[in-house]
């Protein structure tokens, strides 16, 4: 069945489904602890090859004043091949458990606004039956990122060089750079928004779910886009409501530290209901089970 809703009643449904499942909450939280966790090996893991095997590294890292300095005193270290390719295991295994993550929250989201409730079974089952595919997914889109960003940088190449070489390049073909790079990223940002939630929700491939995200993107330019600007609003809300306490350090990280939380607990899960509900009513992928709640509601 093919609902549609107006903006204002899909944010206000899903802050309601939101309110009724603060438990959504819960996959934001676990895929902090387990980046965190995983970070932490990696670095551990990474540096002590390097530590046993090439301690004069670190004893002289002090004394270093170019980069030239560094890279000789890195290609004399022992090790360093095992120490990267660790690095970058655990750089792997981050972006796995964001993926898994990720995709836990969506199919929960999804579980809620389609039946009201959802539990942490449904992150786990959705998380398990998706992650591999959002991970390539973001590994697809990531690409086509950096080749864009790349083409756009190629007729200023001379002047960011001159940038690396210490000399003085002219800053307005650099100024014109950044504001180009900055249009591709918010366009690209708006474009794939809802490649992870045509995914999880339409169950995807990563191939098939980047042409139906950009295709729901196309056929729904003003609603997406709007969803996009609220989505934005709100974290910049927040972030304005931290100015009153920049005034000293003490209090700008006591709200610093807030804010993390409140993304964390409140923006995320919230955020991720709106993009998701978006998705499933534009798609008729909500089912009768809403819409017998709206109609109990209606005639109370």
């Amino acid at each position: 069945m093919r609902m549609y809703e107006d903006i204002g009643t899909l944010i206000r449904k899903g802050f309601e489904t939101w309110r009724r499942n603060l438990n959504l909450a819960v996959p934001f939280v676990l895929m902090i602890v387990a980046m965190m966790i995983l970070a932490i090996f990696m670095v551990v893991l990474a540096f002590y090859p390097l530590i046993t095997g090439s301690p004069e590294v670190f004893s002289t890292a002090g004394e270093i004043e170019s980069p030239e300095e560094l890279a000789k005193l890195l290609s004399s270290a022992t090790n360093l091949g095992l120490a990267a390719s660790i690095l970058l295991g655990g750089i792997l295994l981050i972006y796995l458990a964001s993926s898994f993550f990720t995709a836990g929250a969506i199919g929960m989201a999804r579980e809620a606004t389609d039946k009201g409730r959802t539990s942490t079974k449904e992150m786990w089952a959705s998380g398990r039956r998706h992650y591999l595919n959002l991970f390539a997914a973001e590994v697809i889109m990531m690409v086509v990122v950096i080749a864009g960003v790349v083409v756009l940088s190629l007729p200023f190449l001379s002047d960011l060089m001159g940038i690396l070489e210490a000399n003085e390049p002219e800053f307005g073909p650099i100024i014109l750079w950044i504001l180009l790079i900055a249009v591709y990223g918010l366009l690209v940002s708006i474009v794939l928004a809802v490649v992870p939630y045509a995914l999880v929700v339409g169950g995807l491939g990563p191939i098939a779910a980047i042409r139906s995200g950009i295709g729901f993107v196309s056929s729904n330019k003003m609603d997406v886009f709007l969803i996009w600007l609220v989505v934005i609003a709100v974290s910049m809300a927040v972030q304005f409501l931290g100015i009153p306490f920049s005034g000293s350090q003490t209090s700008s990280g006591i709200f610093s530290m807030l804010n993390g939380i409140l993304s964390v607990l409140v923006i995320s899960p919230l955020t991720t209901v709106w993009w998701t509900r978006l998705y499933m009513t534009r798609t008729g992928k909500i089912g009768e089970v809403e819409t017998v709640r709206d109609e109990e509601v209606k005639y109370l």
